[in-house]
Formats: C-alpha cells, sequence, structure tokens
C-alpha cells in the first residue's frame, strides 16, 4: 500500500510535466512574435528536454539566438534541427544565410546545392540563399 501511494503520486508528477511541456513550445512561439527572445530561448530549452525530437522547438531555439544576434549557438540549434528536418526549405535557408554570415562557404555551399535538390523546380528559399551570395 505504502509504494502504491508514492508510485501514483510519482505519476501523477510525471503527467503534470509533461501536461506543461506541451505548452513550452505554444508559449515560446508567443514570447517569440513578441520579440521578447531571451524568454522563448528558456521556454524552448525546457520544451527540448521533454521533446528532444521536436524540429520545431529545435529551429524556433535556433532562430531565437539568431535574433539576439548570437550566431554560433543559433548555426548549431539549427543544425540539430537539420538532423531531425533536412528537407525543410525553410531550415536549409536559415542554416544557408547564417554559413554566410559565419564565413563558412563550403557549408553555404550544401545548404544552397540542397535546396537545390529539394526545389527543382526553384523556390523562394532557393531564390532567397541565391541572392545573398550575389549581394
Amino acid at each position: 500500500m505504502f509504494m502504491r501511494k508514492y508510485f501514483f503520486i510519482f505519476l501523477l508528477f510525471l503527467i503534470s510535466n509533461l501536461a506543461n511541456a506541451s505548452n513550452y513550445y505554444e508559449d515560446a512561439l508567443s514570447k517569440y512574435d513578441l520579440k521578447d527572445f531571451k524568454s522563448s530561448i528558456q521556454l524552448l530549452e525546457k520544451n527540448i528536454v521533454f521533446n528532444p525530437k521536436d524540429s520545431d522547438s529545435w529551429i524556433l531555439l535556433g532562430k531565437s539566438y539568431a535574433s539576439i544576434e548570437n550566431k554560433e549557438v543559433a548555426f548549431k540549434y539549427l543544425e540539430i534541427a537539420f538532423t531531425l528536418k533536412p528537407e525543410s526549405p525553410e531550415l536549409n535557408l536559415l542554416l544557408g544565410k547564417l554559413s554566410h554570415d559565419l564565413n563558412l562557404n563550403e557549408k553555404y555551399q550544401t545548404y544552397l546545392e540542397n535546396l537545390e535538390i529539394i526545389c527543382p523546380s526553384g523556390c523562394n528559399e532557393l531564390s532567397q540563399l541565391k541572392k545573398i551570395k550575389i549581394d
């Protein structure tokens, strides 16, 4: 009986934490939209503990860091997202832009080539990334 009580309490604790985790991303997105990037980052870092395979959280985390001009950390988080969602045009564009900004020319070329494969007829992301190299 004693063990059942503690097991039940533990189970409730676990369920409540998982319920809170589902709100972290939505709250972080709201903070990001309000340009409260530091709060967004805090919420997303909590969310990825519970949802490490949530590519949207990794992408938003990278975008949040990029918004506060921490491009190296942004690049790191976006690369993690890339391992989960390499076919994303948005993600290849974001990584391509950061690669260009960080003078990682080989990486820039890789993301440009990825977009050429993903968008064989062309797409907005491919056009934007090509324009960066020209400018």
